[in-house]
């Protein structure tokens, strides 16, 4: 370990949080993450009780050398950690909701699932992610990609403020007037800029929408993709829809051990009624019934806020997964006929589940003021997920990487020219220094890390 005894038992002095170095007991369960199959390993890891500690620390490791890598919820991995100080959030858990200006505040250390209940008693809602598990400041720290992002845009657009510790270990108080340069690199820079240990946004008066998924059979696959891709044609920016192509383990309830075709669906507009949210999405769903007909599982319905993370059917973790996703600058019946030359009805391709998500609409406009969030422009999605098992035949790692990358390669021709930090998944050097960000925005983000953080305190990177 490159951090000394002493130095540990002088943060241990400081704080109250618990501190566990490699190897302790507690450890291994304080490094893990959503994916199993990319856990942490650095020098030592902090949870501190408050934003306090995290100055302390901050303030111990630049008196020692060590590097921080902030962690809220642990959903994201986005580079192999070995060494320097993982500071978990996870206990900055507190949230207020103010009903009358539509806003909340909360700390770093929350999930959607645990946010979301508060607003809806407030009668509101929010723009989130599609995990339910997925952490707030996490996802919008990177932009934030979600099931309602046609018609309402990012996560990120809609934060209003930050409490940040940066590089020397002070507290900024960080919105649109206040440090407007920070406030720009949060919204969509991720990495290199502090810890986030406070975070305010915008709600909306969403407590419910109009959504979820149909399992249409494995039979199906191949037409309804190719139908999905017509059907999207000239549809406004209320519908926000999705395809994916599972292949479910046993364990799942009801539909597992089986292949299927899911159409995801959602309709939400601010103020409306359930009655009024049920009309005006099946009138929007009408001409795909006409063509798909209902499925053998339709999960359409109207839904209180607190379940939007059903629409998406991801799983809660943590699990064992192999992960690519990537920006499209266009996709075609061409495209499909690739896809589906992997996943599509009869293979045995070891994908547990390729997603194509329509952006377009808000994802493309700009907020007022903008976000540092690169790849806006691009209008589709792919994301590709293994669950490699070494002790299946033709599900080993090998081969679920063999298969992912040979999908990755392929789709080069329909591929964007930037992706979104978060979907980007593991970024490589050269990824983070040319697709994460358009190269003036690139530099202006190196400019702002260097200003808040000249020690490189928040490492970040290849």
């Amino acid at each position: 370990m490159s951090v000394s005894e002493s130095a540990v038992a002088q943060l241990r002095a400081t704080v109250s949080g618990p501190v566990y170095v490699r190897g302790e007991e507690g450890y291994e369960v304080e490094r893990q993450g959503f994916n199993t199959l990319s856990p942490n390993n650095p020098d030592l890891i902090f949870v501190p009780a408050d934003e306090a500690e995290v100055q302390a620390a901050v303030r111990w490791a630049a008196a020692n050398g060590t590097t921080v890598h902030p962690y809220a919820t642990g959903h994201g991995a986005y580079r192999t950690l070995d060494h320097g100080l993982l500071l978990k959030t996870k206990s900055l858990d507190h949230i207020t909701v103010d009903a009358q200006k539509q806003q909340w505040t909360m700390g770093a250390g929350l999930r959607w699932m645990q946010i979301l209940p508060h607003l809806f008693e407030a009668g509101l809602g929010a723009v989130t992610g599609s995990a339910k598990t997925v952490g707030a400041v996490g996802l919008s720290l990177g932009g934030g990609i979600g099931p309602l992002g046609r018609r309402f845009g990012m996560a990120g657009d809609y934060v209003v403020g930050y409490r940040l510790v940066v590089g020397s270990g002070e507290v900024l108080v960080v919105d649109k007037d206040s440090y407007p340069d920070l406030f720009w690199a949060l919204r969509g820079g991720k990495v290199g800029l502090g810890v986030v240990t406070e975070i305010t946004f915008q709600a909306l008066p969403i407590p419910y929408i109009y959504g979820g998924g149909i399992y249409y059979p494995e039979s199906e696959m191949d037409r309804l993709a190719h139908a999905w891709l017509d059907w999207i044609q000239g549809k406004p920016e209320e519908v926000n829809t999705s395809i994916a192509f599972f292949r479910l383990p046993p364990e799942v309830p009801v539909v597992g051990g089986r292949s299927w075709f899911h159409f995801r669906f959602a309709y939400a507009q601010p103020g409306a009624s359930q009655e009024e949210l049920k009309a005006k999405g099946e009138a929007y769903l009408e001409d795909w019934y006409a063509v798909a007909g209902r499925g053998e599982h339709n999960m359409i319905e109207v839904l209180p806020i607190t379940r939007v993370g059903e629409i998406h059917q991801e799983p809660e973790g943590p699990v064992p997964l192999w992960e690519y996703g990537d920006f499209l600058k266009t996709i075609d019946h061409d495209f499909m006929d690739f896809v589906l030359g992997y996943v599509g009805t009869g293979r045995e391709a070891p994908i547990a589940n390729l997603e194509i998500r329509w952006h377009d609409g808000a994802y493309t406009r700009e907020p007022e003021p903008p976000t540092s969030m690169g790849g806006r422009k691009e209008p589709f999605t792919i994301l590709v997920l293994g669950h490699p098992d070494e002790t299946v035949p033709g599900n080993t790692w090998a081969d679920v990487e063999r298969v992912g990358y040979a999908i990755r390669d392929g789709i080069e021709p329909w591929r964007g020219a930037y992706v979104n930090y978060n979907w980007a998944n593991h970024p490589s050097k050269e990824t983070f220094e040319s697709r994460l960000w358009e190269p003036q925005a690139r530099d202006r983000l190196k400019e702002i890390r260097a200003k808040y953080d000249p020690q490189g305190i928040f490492e970040h990177g290849n």
